[in-house]
């Protein structure tokens, strides 16, 4: 590494960590935070004057990253990026097609959702059946929710079949997938701030070119990390909570969650569906057992029992 790269390299944080701020100001700020990181670059870089126009460039061009981690998600926005991510589900798993059993999974939804704090979304709430054996459901923003014909299987009631959907819905309504998505767009903005400077500063060497890839393949795993490891913890264990209130509004026994999750303990695997992206039963369980002191015993009504071996017969 050249000298002059160097120098760069090891005062690169001082001005990173200007820059990257912008991240929790308005896009307006920006541009103020853009004239500080001008004379922190100008220190740094051991040069006089302005910034240059190269650098100026790269550090602008990265202010729609800054911009798009500062703005709220609209309905319209959920909807859409909640279709994009149950395509791709739908398109890795392939679409299970049962008419009886989807329309019987989306009336169990519209139970749960008519008596929500959130009823409507932009476009109303959707189940469809993924055909895959394995134990697994997905809920995505703008009302997408995904069971696989494994977890319809193994479930033994409807309101079994209502905990696994209240989940899902608590999710959507409690917004986690947006929030995740914002966190995203926020570590992509600062790692799109902090490249745009290196970028810049850099004067061809092979050595500096290669800490800028690593950036973006830092941002890329980061992300990658995020879905394959599903929402955290404290996010499922809320969940749970919120389901408890979902089937309780909805004249559901809250105690099939428990049954729903100790079915899971049992069929899951550990590194797959359920179980590779959800704490164990267990300790969701356990999250639980105070919580059903809240609500009073419901006994599942024969009509729920009838709908659902009618359908399940036919899976």
């Amino acid at each position: 590494m050249s000298k002059r790269a160097n120098l760069y390299a090891k005062n690169f944080l001082a001005a990173a960590v200007v820059l990257s701020s912008a991240v929790f100001y308005s896009c307006q700020t920006f541009t103020n935070v853009v004239s500080v990181g001008t004379a922190v670059l100008a220190v740094a870089g051991g040069v006089t004057g302005v910034i240059d126009s190269n650098t100026a460039s790269a550090i602008i061009d990265s202010s729609a990253s800054v911009a798009a981690a500062a703005e709220e998600v609209s309905p319209q926005q959920e909807y859409y990026l909640g279709r994009a991510v149950a395509g791709t589900l739908l398109k890795n798993y392939g679409a299970y097609q049962n008419e009886t059993a989807t329309e019987y999974l989306n009336y169990v939804c519209h139970v749960l959702t008519v008596n929500s704090p959130q009823p409507e979304l932009y476009k109303g709430y959707y189940v469809q059946i993924l055909d895959s054996n394995e134990i697994n459901a997905f809920g995505t923003s703008g009302g997408h929710i995904l069971v696989t014909k494994g977890l319809i299987q193994n479930v033994k009631s409807e309101d079994e079949i209502a905990a696994v959907l209240a989940h899902e819905i608590a999710h959507i309504q409690l917004k986690h997938s947006i929030k995740a998505i914002k966190s995203s767009r926020t570590t992509d903005a600062v790692f799109k701030t902090s490249g745009a400077v290196l970028t810049a500063l850099t004067d061809g060497d092979d050595n500096t070119v290669e800490l800028i890839k690593s950036f973006d393949s830092t941002v890329g795993k980061a992300i990658s990390n995020m879905v394959d490891k599903g929402y955290s913890q404290d996010n499922e264990f809320a969940a749970d909570k919120y389901a408890l209130s979902l089937l309780d509004a909805a004249g559901y026994d809250v105690q099939a969650m428990d049954e729903m999750l100790e079915m899971l303990g049992q069929k899951s695997k550990a590194k797959s569906g359920f179980g590779k992206t959800h704490p164990k039963p267990k300790k969701r369980i356990k999250n639980l057992s105070k919580e059903y002191k809240k609500y009073a015993s419901c006994k599942t009504q024969s009509m729920r029992t009838e709908r659902f071996e009618e359908v399940w017969s036919v899976l």
